[in-house]
């Protein structure tokens, strides 16, 4: 990971010195040490450039016991500043006769210099510093030299150590001193010299140690080649993505040998190996073919997420019988760790296969009203009751959209069953296969094949850039669970604030948002009449009556389309704005139009049909309505741009019935030039009152087509 300063140094030179920085500590979770790598070339940042210090790139490594920061070219000393410091203006620091007044003295007590150092300027030249001021003033310019950088970072580098901040963080000595993991050893090299501070009751030095295990003696430090060479030859890989490398290359090699596929698609398996060891080694294990009888999900779960374990798979896709784990320690005879690793796997696998035998003796269908002991949320009762809310909506959904009857019914039945597998020994024991047990029994039970799906993909999406579900059936259970949970914590006040969002209401509502924005058959849905339904359903049932729940449930969905414009679209912030000045009703055409809008501000007519168009706005009185009068047109751009507006209206409405929103904006482009003549031509406000009535009208006509597409006021002018 590298981090650039606003002014980077490409080379070092005699008063750039280079920075070595490394903090020794005992195992950090594979979880929390990526983003503390990303955390601590940020902090150092910050404080190099509020310390006015020019830096080089910032390069961070590390592995679970050592986090390193490396700058190539770090300043000898900070920046020698100009401080300009402003005070009373000339009128007021000398009297008519130009003799300073108290004003002016008392800056020059307070600044403790004679007045002789001060000077009148003006503030045109002042920059920054003049704070908007006009005319001349006093002014004292400090020149202020720049302290040496290895002073300084005494300072700054326990600064840095002390401002990581942890999910959890533990003390362990006298100190009192909180950090993620006991911190053991601290490497601070500037140059060749050693910057000597301590922190948490340790002192820096230039000394580490190797890998724990196969190298634990520290030695000494004398730049950073050096260091990473000699940790290299003690056993670490101090760059995550070197290791995951080796690992990749490791894993393939054992595949080929046991003529098996790897499936390497799982980043974040790979990733988390790669930070929970120094010095990768893979080998290869086994487990009893017996356990290929159970449905492969429940044996990649009990590999890849309890053990962190790799499954090889056969040519044709089937799960053999061998899996790969990741040691953080190299030996001539493995057999010994590889025989441990195999007897915690096949515990793991025994219980699963108790567990899917015990759920087996009942099918599915079977466990619906055990959900009824099951709570979703104390104020909004059980998942039973959530299943049938869930049923409600989807019929509701599918009757919109106007499904036949087999498809209605198959809906119904997989609305029936999408939460039973959550009473199940393997989702229990393996709760990431809620969703995905479902669909295996399901299957097994001989449901139809769309309705074991759907029961899997109503959790879709999980988390940020997951798949989507790909069955109609699957999309609109998910859309009607995400809404019943968003509508029921939005009804008894569970709503998400800040970075507060225990319900991961945000995720569901985007997922609801990309769900009905990326399907064609989602066009004409209407998210407002749907979010009413659910509301409806709750009220009527008593749970809780919100005055206006419904329209701040629409603004929350509002919020979610912006964010999906933004990341997913890149759409600039007041074209957001614009389209989301429009109704929420039908999410895909909000996008649609969006998309068009963005398009269209690229091109040359944009800037100026914007101008004109919010020249109308002003002049148009708020809530101004009105009738155009043709036979009271008096001069001919009133006449011609009423036909243009004629020939745009009817253009417009046929082309937004087609969905060509780009032709469209177009046909809206060709107003601008008989708007500009009219405004050239006539005087809107005139004092006759059915003149000036008829052409606002006419004006309000004109203004009509753009509302189509947003709030045309929002856009800001180029």
């Amino acid at each position: 990971m590298k981090i650039q300063s606003a002014q980077e140094t490409k080379t070092a030179s005699a008063d750039m010195l280079p920075l070595l920085f490394e903090i020794g500590v005992e195992e950090i979770p594979s979880n929390v040490l990526p983003q503390t790598l990303t955390a601590l070339p940020e902090v150092t940042k910050k404080c190099f450039t509020q310390a006015a210090l020019a830096f080089s790139e910032l390069q961070v490594f590390g592995t679970p016991r050592r986090m390193t920061l490396y700058c190539a070219a770090l300043a000898a000393s900070q920046e020698t500043r100009t401080e300009i410091v402003v005070g009373p203006p000339k009128r007021a620091a000398f009297a008519a006769d130009g003799k300073p007044t108290k004003a002016a003295t008392g800056f020059a007590k307070s600044q403790h210099l004679p007045l002789s150092e001060m000077r009148l300027e003006d503030a045109a030249t002042l920059g920054a510093a003049a704070k908007g001021k006009k005319g001349e003033y006093l002014v004292l310019r400090k020149i202020k030299i720049g302290e040496s950088t290895a002073k300084l970072l005494e300072t700054l580098l326990p600064q840095i150590i002390g401002s990581l901040s942890f999910p959890r963080s533990m003390r362990w000595n006298a100190s009192g001193t909180a950090f993620v993991r006991p911190i053991r050893s601290i490497l601070a090299l500037y140059g060749n010299r050693v910057i000597p501070f301590s922190f948490a009751g340790v002192s820096s030095s230039s000394r580490t140690r190797g890998h724990p295990l196969m190298a634990p003696e520290t030695f000494s430090v004398a730049g950073f080649e050096n260091y990473q060479s000699e940790l290299a030859r003690r056993f670490v890989i101090i760059d995550p993505e070197e290791r995951v490398r080796v690992i990749t290359s490791q894993m393939e090699a054992l595949a080929k040998e046991k003529q098996a596929e790897l499936d390497l698609s799982d980043e974040a398996l790979l990733w988390q190996a790669a930070y929970s060891v120094e010095y990768p080694k893979t080998i290869c294990g086994n487990f009893d073919q017996m356990f290929l009888k159970i449905p492969k999900e429940i044996i990649i779960t009990a590999m890849a997420e309890h053990q962190g374990y790799f499954p090889l798979y056969g040519k044709n896709g089937e799960l053999l019988r061998h899996f790969i784990t990741i040691l953080n320690i190299d030996a001539e005879d493995l057999s010994l760790i590889q025989t441990g690793n195999e007897r915690v796997l096949r515990a793991r696998l025994h219980d699963a296969r108790f567990y899917f035998n015990q759920d087996r003796k009942r099918p599915l269908s079977a466990r619906n009203e055990d959900l009824k002991q099951v709570m979703f949320q104390e104020k909004l009762g059980s998942v039973f009751e959530k299943v049938e809310r869930i049923k409600t909506l989807s019929i509701f959904i599918a009757h919109k959209l106007k499904w036949d009857s087999n498809a209605i019914s198959d809906l119904e039945r997989a609305a029936h069953l999408c939460k039973n597998d959550l009473v199940t020994g393997v989702v229990r024991e393996f709760t990431s296969l809620q969703g995905t047990m479902g669909r295996v029994y399901a299957a097994l039970d001989g449901e139809e094949p769309s309705v074991a799906k759907a029961i899997e993909e109503h959790y879709l999406p999980k988390h940020a850039g997951d798949i989507l579900p790909k069955t109609q059936i699957g999309q609109v259970l998910a859309i009607a669970d995400k809404l019943d949970t968003i509508v029921g914590c939005f009804g008894v006040g569970l709503i998400p604030t800040g970075s507060e969002d225990p319900y991961a209401l945000r995720r569901q509502g985007l997922g609801t948002i990309q769900i009905l924005v990326e399907n064609a058959s989602f066009y004409d849905f209407s998210l407002e009449n749907l979010i009413k339904k659910a509301v409806q359903h709750y009220e009527s049932h008593g749970t809780f009556y919100v005055p206006d729940l419904s329209d701040r449930i629409t603004a929350f969905f509002k919020l979610r389309i912006d964010s999906y414009l933004q990341h997913s679209r890149e759409i600039r912030y007041d074209l957001r704005e614009a389209a989301l000045a429009t109704k929420l009703n039908k999410p895909r055409i909000i996008v649609e139009c969006a998309e068009a809008l963005s398009a269209f501000s690229k091109e040359a007519v944009f800037g100026a049909l914007i101008t004109v168009y919010k020249r109308v706005a002003r002049i148009l009185p708020d809530g101004f309505e009105g009738e155009v009068d043709e036979a009271a047109f008096i001069h001919a751009s009133e006449k011609n741009l009423y036909m243009k507006y004629a020939a745009v209206h009817e253009a417009i409405a046929h082309l937004l019935s087609r969905r060509s929103y780009a032709e469209a904006l177009t046909q809206l482009s060709t107003l601008n030039d008989p708007l500009n003549q009219f405004f050239d031509d006539v005087m809107v406000m005139d004092k006759n009152e059915a003149v000036r009535k008829n052409r606002l009208s006419l004006l309000y006509a004109v203004s009509r087509p753009f509302s189509g597409f947003g709030d045309f006021s929002k856009i800001v002018e180029e």
